[in-house]
C-alpha cells in the first residue's frame, strides 16, 4: 500500500508541476501581448525577454519525459529568477517595478522542495539582482520603453507580486496538509502494525531502556507496555544471558550492524522463558547516527523444548548405541571361549588325534559340531566388527601385500562349501593388481563374504569368478551365474541385517551382515560397492578401492582420504 501511494503520490506532484508551468506560460504569453499593445513592436532584446516569459512552457512539455521532477523544479526556477533579473533589467535595473519579484523566487522554491532547494533559489535570486546592480553601476542598462507612470507599474507589479504571493502560501499549505495527513495514516498503519503484531517490537535508548513497547509484551510477557517502559534489560534477562544481550545491543548501537540472541526473559509470574531478540540501530537524523535500537522479540519456547527433546533423545541413543557395543563386546568374549574349546575339541575328535573315536556317527557328529561352532564364531565376529564400524572404532591397519595370495587364500576357505555345491571358484587377477595397499584382514573378509554368497545362490554346475584390475583405483569384482536379486530387493541389501525375502534365501544360513560388512569396509577404505543383478541372470558385485594403487615401484600412488565413512 506504501509503494502505491509513494507512486501516486510522485504522479500527482508531476502533474502539478505540468499544470504551474503551462500556468505561467498562459500568463506570460498574456503579459507579452499586453507589453507589445503598449509599447509596440518589441525589439531584439524585448523579445528576448517575451521568449522567456513563455519559455515555461517547454518545461512543461519536458515534464511528461522521464526526467528527474527535482531536476525539472530546479531548472524551472533558475530560469524564473534568470527571467526576472532579464526583464529588470529593461525596466529600470534596481528601481524597477519587477525587483520586488525576487522575492518569490525562494518562496516557490519552499513550495516545490526542500531547505537546500530554497537555499539554492535564493543565491540564483541573488545572483541575478547584483547582476543588475553591477550592469546598472556600469551604464550598461538599456533604455526603459514602459510609458506609465512609475507608481502605477509598481502598483500593478507588488498586486501581481501579491497574487503570486496568496496563490504561493495556499499551494504551500495544501501540499503541508497533504504531508501531515500522509505522515498521520504512515503513523497510524505502523501503529495498527505495531498494536496487533504477535512479535513484541521495543525501543531501546542507547543505555538499553525501553522507551517503547508494543501491546505483544502482554501476551508475552503477562506486563502492560506501561509497565515495560523505563525499565532496563537487565531487569528483565535472565542473569547467565544479560551479557550476550549487551553485546548484540553493543554491537547494533556502535558497529550498525543487525545482532540477534537467544535468551531468556522473566515473566510477570516469575518463571523464564525463551526468546529470540533480533536488534537493529535506528537512524535519528539526516547524517545517519544512531543513538536508539529497535527489537522484535519472538517467543521460542517450544522451539527450545524441542531442542531439549531431540538432544535428550540423541543422548538417549548415544547411552543405548555404548550400552549395545559393550554389551556385544561383552557377549563375544564370553562366546568365544567356550566355542574355541568347542571348535578345537570338535577338531581332535574329527581327526582322531588321540586315537579312533569309535563309532563313525561319532566322527560324524564331532564334524558336524566344528562346522558349526565355526559358523557362529563367525557370526559373533561380523556382529562385533558391525558394531565398532557403527561407533567409529574400527582402524585399518594398511600395508602392502599380495592380492593373488590373499584372494587365493579366501577361495581355499569356501572351497569346502563350492565343491559340494558343484560350483567352480575362478580368480584373475590382473598383473598391475596383483599388490595393493589396504587393510588385509579386511579385504580378505570382504573376497570371503562375497564368494560364500556367490556359491550359496548359484545352483550346482554354475560359477563364481573374481577379478581384480586398476582403473580409476582397484577394481575387485565378485561375479556369479546364480538365481539374482531382484531391482526392488537390491536396495535393501548392504545394510545391516537385512536379507532378501524368498523361499530360496530363507532355506539358506546367514545374518544379513556379510554384505553389509563389505560395504563398511568398501568405506573405510575410501572406495564402495556395487551391485549389479537380475533374477535368473546372477549377480555382480564390484569394489572399488581408489586408494589401494601400487606404482612399480612399490609405493602407494594415492594416500588420501575423500571422506570418513559412517555406516547406514
Amino acid at each position: 500500500m506504501a509503494v502505491k501511494n509513494s507512486s501516486f503520490d510522485a504522479k500527482a506532484l508531476r502533474r502539478r508541476f505540468i499544470a504551474v508551468q503551462a500556468a505561467k506560460a498562459a500568463v506570460g504569453a498574456g503579459l507579452a501581448l499586453g507589453f507589445a499593445g503598449l509599447v509596440g513592436r518589441p525589439d531584439s532584446a524585448e523579445t528576448v525577454a517575451i521568449a522567456g516569459l513563455v519559455a515555461p512552457l517547454g518545461l512543461a512539455l519536458l515534464g511528461f519525459l522521464p526526467i528527474s521532477l527535482d531536476r525539472l523544479e530546479q531548472a524551472g526556477l533558475i530560469l524564473f529568477a534568470a527571467l526576472i533579473g532579464y526583464l529588470a533589467a529593461l525596466t529600470g535595473g534596481v528601481t524597477s517595478p519587477l525587483v520586488v519579484w525576487f522575492a518569490l523566487v525562494p518562496a516557490e522554491a519552499a513550495l516545490a522542495g526542500g531547505r537546500a532547494q530554497v537555499v539554492r533559489a535564493g543565491f540564483a535570486a541573488a545572483a541575478a539582482f547584483i547582476v543588475v546592480a553591477s550592469l546598472q553601476a556600469a551604464d550598461m542598462l538599456p533604455l526603459s520603453r514602459l510609458t506609465l507612470p512609475l507608481w502605477e507599474i509598481y502598483a500593478v507589479s507588488v498586486v501581481a507580486a501579491l497574487a503570486q504571493a496568496v496563490l504561493v502560501a495556499a499551494a504551500s499549505q495544501d501540499r503541508q496538509r497533504a504531508s501531515d495527513r500522509a505522515a498521520a495514516e504512515g503513523t497510524a498503519m505502523y501503529r495498527f502494525l505495531a498494536d496487533h503484531a504477535m512479535d513484541l517490537i521495543t525501543r531501546h535508548s542507547s543505555d538499553g531502556r525501553i522507551s517503547f513497547a508494543s501491546p505483544a509484551s502482554y501476551p508475552l510477557l503477562g506486563r502492560l507496555p506501561a509497565e515495560l517502559e523505563g525499565q532496563a534489560m537487565s531487569a528483565l534477562v535472565h542473569p547467565d544471558d544479560l551479557g550476550t544481550l549487551l553485546a548484540a545491543f553493543m554491537n547494533a548501537l556502535y558497529s550498525g550492524r543487525d545482532g540477534a540472541v537467544e535468551v531468556r526473559l522473566r515473566h510477570r509470574d516469575k518463571h523464564y522463558l525463551w526468546v529470540e531478540i533480533r536488534c537493529r540501530p535506528a537512524p535519528l537524523d539526516d547524517m545517519g547516527s544512531a543513538t536508539d535500537i529497535v527489537a522484535v522479540t519472538r517467543d521460542i519456547s517450544e522451539r527450545k523444548r524441542q531442542e531439549l527433546a531431540l538432544i535428550q533423545a540423541r543422548d538417549a541413543s548415544d547411552s543405548a548405541s555404548r550400552a549395545k557395543t559393550a554389551f556385544l563386546a561383552n557377549m563375544s568374549h564370553e562366546l568365544r571361549t567356550p566355542l574355541n574349546a568347542i571348535i578345537g575339541f570338535s577338531e581332535v575328535m574329527t581327526r582322531e588325534i588321540f586315537g579312533p573315536v569309535g563309532s563313525a556317527r561319532y566322527q560324524e557328529y564331532a564334524r558336524l559340531i566344528h562346522e558349526s561352532g565355526g559358523h557362529l564364531l563367525d557370526l559373533i565376529n561380523g556382529v562385533l566388527d558391525m558394531s565398532k564400524i557403527e561407533a567409529g572404532k574400527f582402524e585399518l591397519y594398511e600395508e602392502l601385500f599380495d592380492l593373488h595370495e590373499v584372494a587365493s587364500s579366501a577361495i581355499r576357505f569356501v572351497s569346502h562349501a563350492a565343491e559340494r555345491g558343484g560350483v567352480a571358484v575362478k580368480l584373475k587377477i590382473a598383473p598391475e593388481a596383483s599388490q595393493i595397499f589396504a587393510d588385509k584382514r579386511a579385504i580378505k573378509q570382504m573376497l570371503v563374504n562375497l564368494i560364500s554368497n556367490g556359491v550359496k545362490f548359484t545352483p550346482r554346475g554354475g560359477s563364481v569368478t573374481v577379478t581384480a584390475a586398476v582403473k580409476d583405483g582397484v577394481i575387485l569384482a565378485v561375479s556369479d551365474t546364480g538365481t539374482g536379486i531382484a531391482k526392488a530387493d537390491l536396495e535393501k541389501l548392504g545394510k545391516p541385517f537385512e536379507q532378501v525375502e524368498g523361499a530360496q534365501t530363507r532355506a539358506k544360513e546367514g545374518t544379513g551382515l556379510g554384505l553389509a560388512l563389505v560395504k563398511a569396509f568398501a568405506g573405510l577404505h575410501g572406495g564402495e560397492m556395487v551391485m549389479q543383478s537380475a533374477l535368473g541372470e546372477g549377480t555382480i558385485v564390484v569394489l572399488r578401492l581408489p586408494f589401494a594403487v601400487v606404482g612399480a615401484d612399490g609405493t602407494r600412488l594415492q594416500s588420501a582420504r575423500i571422506l570418513p565413512f559412517r555406516a547406514a
